[in-house]
């Protein structure tokens, strides 16, 4: 019997619901960061909240999805650097290899399609509205000569402005706004855009809201991305994001060591390619880097 992918999603939902309200609440260490919501096709905004300060962040992201839809697994390395208090900077690339569970054998092909180098800084509440802000820029280089379908074959050079606010009364709750501009060039390395991806200078409008419950944080995003007044051809696309982020307890993931996040998101966009309606579900592990090297010594986050 083959199951619809919103069925599957709505039973991940619902389990991951009943897992968050059986456990107790973890402590704050153990819950996801601003960084961590943050997984590429379940939730795609930027948030403002930046790294602890001097904190050292190895980040490893496979796209567990690609072993049914591609015959190359991707899978983003990556660190995030906790400069100061209220700055960070980030580094990661994109690697890629034959899982062998579709076309070509384990590992027979193999490399990086993408390089991509990041920077936020948390301005704070600059109007006294009670809206923490923060500005920022992401740089994404293509590499190499990676498959058609693991690179866009972009330069994309995206500042952005992001601000999030916790409402008064209700714990838990948080509602964020952003607005980017994704300014791309053209390179040599081929490439293939994704459904509904522009592929030109755009602008973007998000907003949407969260809530926490305890290592489970539940989101809504919507956002607009338009080509109106950056390009010659005028084109639109708009997208919804219900989605959660589970900071699975140690002891789904037999004691091992870091933060392993489980990300379920809902796609549904319309755009010049028409409608695109999917489930993504997505595995992330974060490690504090300081630890794996043996240079801290003091308990701390995982």
């Amino acid at each position: 019997m083959k199951l619809h992918p919103l069925a599957c999603a709505a039973a991940l939902f619902l389990q991951a619901a009943w897992l968050s309200a059986a456990d107790p609440a973890p402590a704050a260490a153990t819950k996801p960061s601003d960084d961590d919501l943050q997984i590429k096709g379940v939730f795609n905004s930027v948030l403002p909240r930046t790294e602890r300060k001097h904190a050292l962040r190895f980040i490893v992201h496979p796209h567990l999805g690609d072993l049914t839809k591609r015959d190359h697994l991707r899978t983003v390395l990556g660190f995030r650097y906790g400069i100061t208090t209220r700055w960070e900077a980030s580094t990661e690339t994109d690697s890629y290899f034959t899982h062998g569970l579709k076309h070509g054998a384990f590992f027979a092909d193999s490399g990086f399609a993408t390089w991509r180098v990041g920077t936020k800084y948390q301005i704070g509440d600059p109007l006294a509205l009670g809206w923490d802000t923060s500005i920022g820029i992401n740089w994404q280089q293509p590499i190499g000569s990676p498959p058609l379908d693991v690179t866009d074959g972009l330069r994309h050079t995206a500042p952005f402005l992001t601000a999030s606010h916790d409402l008064a009364g209700a714990p838990g709750w948080r509602v964020f706004t952003g607005f980017g501009w994704d300014a791309v060039t053209q390179t040599t390395t081929r490439g293939a855009l994704e459904k509904n991806e522009l592929g030109d200078d755009s602008i973007n409008l998000t907003g949407g809201f969260l809530y926490a419950r305890g290592p489970v944080t539940y989101a809504f995003e919507a956002t607009y991305y338009t080509t109106r007044f950056t390009a010659s051809v005028n084109r639109d696309v708009y997208a919804v994001r219900p989605s959660l982020v589970w900071a699975l307890p140690p002891k789904y993931t037999f004691g091992a060591k870091g933060k392993w996040l489980l990300g379920l998101g809902l796609r549904l966009s319309h755009g010049p390619d028409g409608n695109d309606i999917g489930v993504n579900a997505k595995l992330r592990v974060n490690f504090d880097f300081k630890r794996l090297l043996g240079l801290k010594k003091t308990t701390s986050t995982p």
